[in-house]
């Protein structure tokens, strides 16, 4: 490589404070750029333009949609950008003097800027649109005159940057961890990038020498390399030298550069929100007082539709209004006559949980105006301000309201640490009902409880020291929980009938390999539930005992109508007779099932919903084919049957004669109950209110910081000072100008704690409407002067998952055809390929094709774009591979792809694994694993031992277990595996089924969440769980999974078609091969010649 760089001395690292002294200026500025006589950068999703002072800031570019990424061209005249119009982000230029922004790119992937060539004709951006798998993108440049784009080089790169020669590219690899939505500052697992300087023409790369630490963008000035790096801890500018050294420039402490560019002799950089200016030559930092006041449409006060943020709903007593809580809010509304009521009617405030006390008057609901979520009892209409309790003394724990109890006198509510409890109003205190040992799990259902007719007495299920759930019954006035099932069954979702006399429940004997977890092992296990009845007192007859109609006098039957107008008018008391109630439980006539939320109606009913079985059926997208539906068992026909389709949730009034149900769609519908049941929708359009987003971020702001405090795995939160890191990053939330500005100030908050899955994303951020684009699954190239179809991905034509518009049997368009016109217009030379493909997925579209790019014997073909392709690449990768091993290893290796330990992975194993059995050794890649649960199932079908074999009559020997392969195995690992990609790895180490080839793996074992959402949908994952390995050490957080041998991608071998880590994975195999000695027998014993043997 010829040398570019020369000796610059180092600077002395220099303490930069950021100045607070502009105390009117403009925090929260990001991503800058500078010219010889403008500055530009990012506020508010906007691009600004202001002198080099920092002096006469105007928005260049002013949209609701965001725009990011602003570099000006070499000569200053334009700034190129990337734009989110259509929700889709492409690249755009436009002058510095204003106007209309061009359009360069079309591509429904993600095309982020990241610069210019030196002539200033091409704009450099990175995208994914041609990756096979990784989550890294590739170098592209496209014309300031339009054009189809030029892929630099296969290789992966991240910023990269042209130096002055013009063939020398200065890139990162791969991403850092810390980035988008996740915050986890001064990462030290696998995804630690290097910068690489590689010439295009010599194809030498050279790496610039660090610690295990994070390095990225770097800038050229001159002939030097400046670059960021936090290998001290905060990420600080640096400068490397020819002769291998680097050294700090300056840092910013106790804020980290976020981002940085060169021009002339001089770095831009942001920090803490405010831009810094630093002279190469003089040795200067100035920090720009950039003041402005822009009118920012995020921040105004609107009234706002909040029917789709419904996220807790509850019926009054006798079903005449629904209490809803939305967008923080307490609404009751009207299932028939009246209006919607908004009872909190706070601004800023948040309330969760809202429930109806049992006599109609109050509505119970935590707020957290004081602070911290406190429980307010209030009035029904709102109009007076509620009564305020502490449940606790601890100021950041979160709760959720369940039930009033005990004549209203006792609110029942969860905690956020596991325990079931009820506050007395009257003393004024919680007390414990129960706790689980640990959490349950995502098992629906498993946190219902009931509440007797007569409000004395509590259902509810804990989990045992087996994991199986066990009934309890809980009496408020002796204070004594006793359990009703042993502990053999999972016993849960407890339902009182109206009378009292019995508590009906599900219990299953097969829940243990079943239950959703966080093991894989429990995938497409189908999990089997029976429905029972326990009669309460002794004296109690089982309900399903057959009843017969006799005739009575008038006289008794006058009495007896007297008795049931007094039973109607006055509760009567729920007999419990403890001894002897687990052998009066019977079982319901019901097929054992996937059931869950029971409940009982007033017509006696039993009513329940019935969900589909993991792995029953999945429609063409992969979703379950199958939807839970409400079922209602009739006591005296002892038969049960459909009411209702499509029903995920559901609640019914306390006189159990109304019904508010969800669908899988989040509609929310009412109606009575019966054999019948006809639901109307729930009136939600009156569901509005008036939103200050200040107030509100302020409040999303205050739970973010709490949400950590009462989630995080470890309490101590590492010994980390959290109160000193909200005084840091308090006063920025003052600048924040976008609903998506808050989300990266929470996300760079909750990075001090320096650990994985901890991110921040979504709520109610700007949606632009979406202009979709057609792909054709195919590698599109301008050659010869027309668009050629380099490579075509057939994907697979007879799989709903992978089919792709051109490799449909009967398409009359092959690899290497030109396409000429999209739906008659034909194609000019400046002509995006993609363009011509907006709003076509889906639809339609007839092509022009031809074998010449002339348009010789042209012929028109109809096809139907897709919307995304991304599957089909990776698959064509994946079988690539596959039969790429199968030729190098002349047939004896097997090749399977885990893309994550979730469901994909589970089917990924499956189907390659079990299909390659004949193979003698395999090769599993789980390079770029996106995790999900522990894959203890992969690891236990490639350690199965051989146990026996099997002599049938005719054909070949068998043994068991008969999914087993006995050969040697190999995994390829690296830095963008992670999570249950870090777990799997060390899994196959642990239990010596082989070596690990490749790169250290992203190293995040701490995951992932059970805090609530944001006040306006938005999430936060605080992770709430650490794994530890099976010699009692923390295991793989901000360390990864280090490789038995290592091999790197280089981009000289890659950008040839050279995977280094599958060929290194393909010898390992022939080599151990060599020395393995099959142990599943192919012959059988010799057969007996005399009888009894």
């Amino acid at each position: 490589m010829k040398k570019i760089l020369k000796f610059v001395s180092a600077s002395l690292p220099m303490l930069l404070i950021s100045s607070m002294a502009f105390s009117n200026a403009t925090k929260m500025l990001e991503q800058p750029d500078l010219s010889d006589n403008h500055i530009t950068f990012v506020y508010a999703g906007d691009i600004w333009l202001a002198n080099r002072d920092g002096s006469n800031p105007k928005r260049l570019i002013s949209d609701n949609e965001t725009q990011m990424r602003p570099h000006f061209s070499p000569d200053g005249s334009h700034v190129a950008f990337t734009a989110d119009y259509g929700n889709n982000q492409d690249v755009y230029i436009v002058s510095i003097n204003g106007g209309e922004a061009t359009r360069l790119t079309w591509h429904p992937v993600d095309d982020m800027v990241e610069g210019w060539s030196n002539d200033g004709k091409r704009v450099v951006f990175t995208s994914m649109r041609e990756v096979n798998h990784n989550r890294s993108p590739q170098m592209f440049e496209v014309g300031i005159e339009g054009g189809h784009p030029l892929k630099v080089m296969e290789a992966r790169a991240v910023d990269p940057v042209w130096a002055a020669d013009g063939e020398t590219i200065a890139y990162r690899p791969f991403h850092k961890a810390h980035r988008g939505a996740s915050g986890w500052r001064q990462h030290r697992g696998g995804t630690t990038p290097p910068v690489w300087i590689y010439n295009t023409k010599s194809s030498k790369t050279i790496e610039v020498p660090k610690p295990n630490s994070n390095d990225f963008e770097p800038m050229w000035i001159g002939n030097d390399l400046y670059l960021l790096s936090d290998r001290d801890g905060s990420v600080a500018l640096h400068h490397y030298t020819t002769e291998g050294t680097v050294s700090k420039v300056l840092d910013t402490k106790p804020w980290d550069i976020l981002s940085a560019n060169a021009h002339g002799s001089e770095i831009i950089f942001e920090a803490g929100g405010e831009l810094l200016m630093h002279d190469t030559n003089t040795k200067k930092t100035q920090t720009l007082a950039i003041e402005i006041n822009p009118d920012l449409p995020q921040r105004r006060v609107a009234w706002k539709d909040v029917s789709s943020n419904i996220e807790f709903a509850s019926l009054s007593p006798t079903g005449k209004r629904a209490a809803i809580v939305a967008r923080g809010e307490v609404f009751t509304v009207p299932l028939k006559d009246g209006a919607t009521r908004n009872v909190s009617q706070s601004d800023g405030i948040r309330e969760m949980t809202a429930i109806w006390s049992v006599d109609g008057s109050k509505i119970a609901y935590l707020s957290d105006a004081s602070g911290a979520y406190e429980l307010i009892i209030s009035d029904q209409f709102g109009k007076q301000q509620g009564s305020s309790y502490a449940l606790t003394k601890v100021k950041t724990n979160y709760f959720e309201l369940v039930a009033f109890a005990d004549n209203d006198s006792k609110v029942i509510y969860r905690d956020s640490h596991l325990n079931l409890k009820y506050f007395d109003l009257k003393k004024k205190k919680s007390y414990v009902i129960g706790t689980d040992p640990r959490r349950k799990g995502f098992v629906e259902g498993s946190q219902q409880i009931a509440v007797s007719p007569d409000s004395k007495w509590l259902a509810y299920s804990l989990l045992g020291p087996s994991n199986n759930q066990i009934l309890y019954l809980y009496n408020f006035e002796s204070g004594k929980a006793s359990p009703i099932t042993r502990g053999m069954s999972d016993a849960a979702q407890p339902a009182f009938s109206v009378d009292g006399e019995y508590l009906y429940f599900s219990a299953s004997t097969n829940r243990g390999p079943t239950v959703a977890s966080i093991d894989m092992s429990q995938q497409d296990r189908p999990y089997r539930a029976a429905l029972y009845a326990a009669v309460l007192s002794s004296a109690g007859k089982s309900p399903l005992l057959p009843k017969s109609d006799e005739e009575i006098s008038l006289e008794k039957a006058s009495d007896e109508k007297k008795d049931k107008k007094n039973e109607d008018a006055e509760v009567q008391a729920t007999r419990v007779d403890l001894d002897g109630i687990m052998d009066r439980i019977v079982a319901l006539p019901i097929a054992e099932k996937n059931y869950s939320h029971l409940a009982v109606g007033s017509d006696e009913a039993l009513y329940y919903i019935d969900r589909p079985q993991p792995g029953s059926g999945l429609d063409a997208s992969g979703n379950a084919a199958d939807k839970s539906n409400l079922m209602r068992f009739d006591m005296t026909e002892k038969k049960s049957t459909q009411v209702i389709s499509d029903v995920v949730n559901f609640v019914l009034s306390h006189d159990a004669k109304t019904i508010l149900h969800a669908s899988s769609e989040g509609e929310w519908q009412t109606a009575e109950i019966g054999a019948k049941i006809e639901s109307k929708p729930l009136n939600t359009a009156e569901l509005k209110m008036k939103i200050d987003p200040m107030k509100e971020w302020a409040q999303i702001f205050e739970d973010t910081w709490r949400m950590q405090v009462d989630y995080f795995y470890a309490e101590n939160l590492h010994g980390i000072d959290w109160q000193g890191v909200y005084k840091q990053y308090r006063p920025l939330l003052d600048h924040v100008g976008t609903r998506a500005d808050l989300n990266k100030l929470i996300v760079a908050m909750i990075s001090e704690l320096q650990v994985g899955h901890n991110r921040a994303y979504g709520g109610d951020v700007f949606n632009p409407s979406t202009v979709n684009v057609g792909l054709l699954g195919a590698d599109v190239r301008y050659e010869n002067g027309a668009f050629r179809l380099a490579k075509i991905y057939t994907g697979e034509s007879w799989n709903p998952y992978l089919n792709t518009p051109l490799g449909i049997p009967g398409i009359d368009i092959k690899q290497g055809d030109y396409i000429l016109a999209v739906n008659g217009k034909a194609f000019s030379a400046n002509d995006n390929f993609f363009a011509a493909f907006e709003n076509t997925a889906g639809k339609q579209v007839s092509l022009l094709v031809s074998a010449d790019p002339k348009g010789k014997e042209s012929r028109k073909v109809t096809v139907v774009p897709m919307n995304n392709e991304r599957i089909a690449r990776q698959w064509s990768w994946i079988e690539a591979n596959r039969k790429y091993v199968d030729e190098q290893s002349k047939g004896q290796v097997g090749y399977v792809y885990v893309p994550n330990t979730a469901d994909a992975g589970f089917t990924y194993f499956n189907r390659m694994f079990f299909a390659q059995l004949d193979k003698k050794a395999m090769i599993i890649d789980e390079r770029s694993n996106g995790g999900g649960q522990i894959a203890n199932y992969i690891t236990d079908v490639l350690s199965s031992t051989y146990l026996a074999g099997f002599k049938d009559r005719d054909g070949e020997v068998y043994g068991s277990p008969v999914g087993a392969l006995d050969g040697p195995k190999v995994m390829l690992i690296d830095q963008d595996a992670g999570s249950g990609g870090d777990f799997l790895p060390y899994a196959f180490k642990y239990e010596g089924i082989g070596k690990l080839i490749g790169t250290r793996t992203w190293g995040g074992l701490i995951g992932i969440s059970h805090n609530p959402a944001f006040i306006d949908g938005g999430q936060m994952s605080v992770p709430f769980i650490r794994i530890f390995d099976a010699k009692g050490e923390w295991l793989a957080e901000n360390t990864g999974i280090a490789p038995d041998i290592e091999v790197k991608l280089m981009p000289a071998e890659v950008n040839k078609g050279i995977d280094p880590q599958l060929d290194r994975g393909i010898k390992q195999m022939m080599d151990e091969l060599k020395a393995f000695t099959p142990i599943r027998a192919v012959e059988t014993p010799k057969i007996p010649t005399e009888l009894g043997l």
